[in-house]
């Protein structure tokens, strides 16, 4: 939920005078927005708003006017990138840096073509950002050109000049560089083709795996629709948008291609949907994501605590223990999901059946959670791992609090025939789209237009523990009514499990 504060009664005037320190921080992880007030304030400056998504990021930043915007690029309900244009044409005096976890020079060339004056690296000490956002906003050194800090091998910062146009990935069939970042893409498990934005593009280059896939060695200025006249097709349909992604049939196969722009350049990335190992690749890159978020923050309340505590409030020392308490936890749920995964494919999947008060045991979980609602039926006593229920629970609220809307309730509810019990956790969401609810219980799954992070393993984790505990299989999405998204779940009571 955007945190933000209260509108005053008439707008800012983006043409009044400035300190220059005035900042909203736009990024979907609250513990990180608060690692980031911290070290602002610690530095001079002013944090005059907060926000969770781009679209509320747009809002606070109209009402305020600040003079520096950290914006993060992944987010639920509009990404950075997104929004990045809109703040751009809004506050066109401000400072914009944009934020991320991963994929430094790809992802610093894509956020200064939208617009941004700089670009960090989520996990770059704090006191580095701190000298970052002085400089990038004038108030040190003013580079000359966009610059991005990125994490030494110390946990430092790194600052390095950011090009605006295309990363350079070199020639088909040659070795000729002008970035190191594009040697990296050249030993890519992945294809990356580079094309022009042209109504019929035309290839400028493509790595190893990108001539495999498309069968030979495709000539560099040549039309894409020689090569991979269906991959063409999509390309130009979707040349305008960022981060589209399609199937198309090429001379190795149908893959999977993700549709990125920098500058006037179209980078292509495809990835074989025939071949296991490329299902492994995504899931990899998606779990190692995830990971690093909760990583970056605990990092950084190390290093908070480290300022030493006499420099904290009694309330900043509190919300720096809670953040920590809170990223360990979703360490926890993203290790035990890869864990229980990896237990199911080895066929070693284990569930310690007891005889479990339903009601109570939520009671105890939740019962002093103010933003958990509980809504509790007199159900019979059921069979069931109260640790793996506990997992369950933990994805589906989750789950919730990523993609839905408050508020959220947990409610229990005997189950058809009073042989079993249900629980359901309801939100105020859009949902999913409705083509996609066949997949959402399956491996790996998300969809196409999904900008959240996350495993893709929660629900399905979900599902395959629901039926190792006794019930009902299914392979259906979320049941959905008046903007509410529901997940349930059943277990067999202690008769059912007897019988």
């Amino acid at each position: 939920m955007p945190v933000d504060p209260a509108p005053p009664s008439q707008p800012a005037d983006p043409a009044r005078p400035t300190t220059g320190r005035r900042v909203v921080v736009v990024d979907d992880t609250s513990d990180l927005r608060n690692l980031l007030r911290l070290v602002l304030v610690r530095g001079g400056f002013e944090v005059v708003g907060e926000a969770a998504d781009g679209r509320a990021g747009i809002e606070v930043a109209r009402r305020t006017v600040p003079d520096i915007v950290l914006l993060d690029i992944a987010m639920p309900v509009m990404d950075g990138l997104e929004a990045l244009p809109t703040l751009r044409r809004a506050l066109p005096r401000a400072k914009v840096i944009a934020m991320s976890a991963f994929g430094a020079t790809q992802m610093a060339a894509r956020a200064v073509a939208a617009g941004a004056d700089g670009y960090v690296q989520k996990g770059t000490s704090l006191h580095a950002i701190l000298a970052y956002v002085e400089e990038v906003s004038g108030l040190t050194r003013r580079p000359s050109q966009p610059v991005a800090v990125t994490q030494g091998p110390d946990g430092g910062g790194t600052t390095r000049p950011v090009r605006s146009g295309p990363v350079p990935v070199g020639r088909a069939g040659g070795t000729d560089r002008t970035d190191a970042a594009a040697a990296a893409l050249e030993h890519a498990p992945i294809g990356v083709l580079e094309v022009t934005e042209e109504a019929s593009p035309r290839i400028r280059s493509a790595n190893p795996v990108a001539r495999r896939l498309l069968g030979g060695s495709p000539e560099v200025g040549s039309l894409l629709s020689l090569t991979a006249p269906g991959l063409a097709h999509h390309v130009a349909t979707h040349r305008h948008e960022n981060d589209a992604v399609f199937e198309a049939l090429v001379d190795a196969g149908t893959v999977r291609a993700t549709l990125r722009r920098a500058g006037t350049t179209i980078f292509v990335y495809l990835d074989s949907t025939t071949e296991d190992v490329g299902l492994l690749r995504r899931a990899i890159a998606t779990a190692a994501h995830e990971l690093r978020g909760p990583i970056a923050v605990i990092d950084g309340a190390v290093e908070a605590v480290s300022w030493g505590l006499d420099s904290l409030s009694t309330a900043d020392q509190e919300h720096l223990y809670r953040s920590v308490k809170r990223q360990v936890a979703q360490l926890d749920r993203v290790t035990a999901d890869l864990f229980t995964s990896t237990q199911v494919h080895r066929g070693t999947l284990h569930v310690d059946l007891h005889r479990v008060d339903v009601p109570a045991l939520l009671t105890e979980l939740f019962g002093g959670h103010d933003r958990i609602g509980l809504d509790l039926a007199d159900v019979p006593v059921a069979w069931a791992d109260p640790l793996r229920l506990e997992q369950m629970l933990g994805n589906l609220l989750s789950n919730a609090a990523r993609y839905g809307a408050a508020p959220v309730q947990v409610a229990v509810r005997p189950g058809t025939g009073g042989r079993s019990v249900r629980i359901e956790v309801v939100d105020r969401g859009p949902g999913v789209p409705e083509d996609f609810e066949p997949h959402l219980f399956r491996e790996f799954s998300r969809p196409a237009s999904s900008v959240a992070t996350g495993t893709g393993l929660g629900l399905y984790v979900v599902r395959i523990l629901a039926e190792a505990q006794g019930a009902p299989r299914r392979t259906g999405g979320t049941r959905r009514a008046a903007r509410s998204s529901r997940c349930s779940c059943r277990w067999p009571d202690p008769a059912r499990v007897r019988a």
